[in-house]
């Protein structure tokens, strides 16, 4: 009985270290995915969630949408997250279209309610419909006119008359290196 009761405490004591080490495994293949998902939001992808009307109707307030950080020059089109903070901690941002890039004319004319870049009006059909006016006059300018210094963007919201973009004295024309972001996906709202 001696060597019965050894045999069963031996067994115990091993049926613990198995325990144990599925614990461990456990916790570590936890770590590994915790350090592959901040990296992956640090440097692939990131969530981000609209606040606000200025890029209706292709994004709705409180949708959230799928981020793929910039490897490139952002292109005319592109939807695209902006820091807009005061350093590192500062998680201010903002979503708007990339009008033009680096070198382009753009012309903005207020009375005809068009965009030109280089002398090519560009078609603008995600502007919000439900305004009678899509592009009502900044600081009673009916004419802007500007060429994208170098090394920035011009970025506007689809909603003209609700958003503050680079036609704005607070954001001018945008340095690339604020870009988070492309919109690669939108996904559903967060109520």
């Amino acid at each position: 009985t001696l060597q019965a009761e050894q045999a069963k405490r031996i067994g115990e004591t091993m049926e613990e270290q198995k325990k144990n080490q599925r614990k461990d495994r456990g916790f570590a293949i936890f770590c590994a995915v915790m350090i592959v998902l901040v990296l992956l939001n640090t440097f692939v992808v990131k969530l981000a969630i609209v606040d606000g009307r200025s890029m209706y109707p292709t994004l709705h307030d409180r949708q959230l949408l799928l981020v793929l950080r910039m490897g490139s020059q952002p292109r005319h089109g592109d939807v695209v997250v902006i820091h807009t903070g005061d350093g590192l901690l500062d998680r201010t941002y903002i979503v708007k279209r990339v009008i033009a890039t680096q070198g382009d004319r753009v012309k903005i004319d207020y009375d005809t309610d068009t965009v030109t870049v280089n002398e090519i009006p560009i078609d603008e059909p995600y502007l919000n419909p439900e305004e009678p006016d899509p592009m009502e006059p900044r600081d009673g300018q009916t004419v802007v006119s500007l060429t994208v210094p170098e090394g920035t963007v011009f970025v506007m919201g689809d909603n003209r008359n609700h958003s503050a973009d680079s036609r704005s004295e607070k954001y001018g024309p945008i340095a690339t290196e604020k870009i988070l972001g492309k919109v690669i996906l939108p996904q559903v709202s967060v109520n």
